[in-house]
């Protein structure tokens, strides 16, 4: 996904900032806290919170709009409360988190098993790849709330500091990258470097989307197009990419095309079983 070259980063940065032990999951909060334990609780509370904000500010007669809520179901005044519209978008947000977090054990499962008639015969070797939010199921429930939280501060703080500066470009925050990136940045420093780790790198997750994005936007002439992929991996990598294809033309294109292809090279001269490379078992030395 989009998040490769960050989790890379996240996975070798993350345990400076503390011991794997000290996770989200051993962390305890005071008592008049502890309901937040409870994934369902907090994910409804924190999306009510954000997203709450988020509705109130936009009002009944934006969201009642279809010609500028495309996608979902738009607020029917006619039919609803628009407030109680606010808590049901929140809480219907938590329940599909829930289920994610729950049933990605078993999706993972089950497709494993279904593809071994591809991996053993069609192609040998081969194994399935799925999106980033499989690895959900596979942390801490908390790490994704809080990568949630924590990078959508951050990219919040940074968006205020844009108009405050008064920068000529503003970015405004996506939910993909809030959520696909920074949870996913969580829950692999949560796992290296425990709750410090996957409260910090979140947060500085999402200072870098916006204002990293900023200056994509301004570098490759993309603000009359009205924006920018927000994805974390758009804002490092691809702006140095950037430079290079702007300064360095079609060579600049072939030297990013090359580096790609000498990823896996790289990977495979790293591996120390050169046959369980290829079933996907890669064990590099660190």
């Amino acid at each position: 996904h989009q998040q490769q070259f960050a989790i890379w980063f996240v996975d070798k940065v993350a345990p400076f900032f503390g011991k794997k032990e000290e996770n989200l999951d051993n962390l305890k909060l005071p008592k008049f806290l502890s309901i937040f334990h409870d994934t369902v609780v907090a994910s409804a509370t924190l999306m009510l919170v954000f997203f709450g904000a988020i509705l109130l500010v936009l009002g009944p007669d934006v969201m009642a709009n279809k010609e500028v809520i495309t996608t979902g179901t738009p607020f029917d005044p006619a039919k609803q409360d628009f407030y109680m519209y606010i808590m049901q978008t929140a809480f219907t947000f938590s329940v599909y988190l829930f289920i994610l977090m729950q049933g990605v054990r078993m999706f993972v499962s089950e497709l494993t098993n279904a593809f071994q008639g591809i991996s053993s015969k069609l192609l040998p070797g081969s194994f399935p790849a799925v999106d980033v939010a499989a690895s959900y199921g596979f942390g801490s429930p908390n790490a994704v709330l809080s990568g949630f939280a924590f990078g959508l501060v951050g990219q919040l703080i940074t968006i205020v500091l844009l108009i405050v500066f008064k920068n000529p470009i503003l970015i405004i925050t996506g939910f993909v990258p809030v959520f696909f990136d920074n949870a996913a940045i969580a829950v692999y420093a949560d796992k290296r470097g425990g709750w410090k780790a996957a409260l910090v790198l979140s947060f500085i997750s999402g200072v870098l989307q916006v204002a990293l994005g900023a200056l994509c936007v301004a570098l490759l002439g993309l603000a009359s197009y009205g924006g920018y992929h927000g994805n974390i991996d758009f804002e490092i990598p691809w702006l140095g990419f950037g430079y290079i294809f702007k300064y360095l033309g079609i060579i600049g294109y072939a030297l990013v095309c090359f580096f790609f292809l000498l990823i896996p090279q790289l990977q495979f001269a790293r591996a120390k079983d050169k046959e369980a490379y290829y079933q996907g078992q890669v064990q590099a030395e660190d």
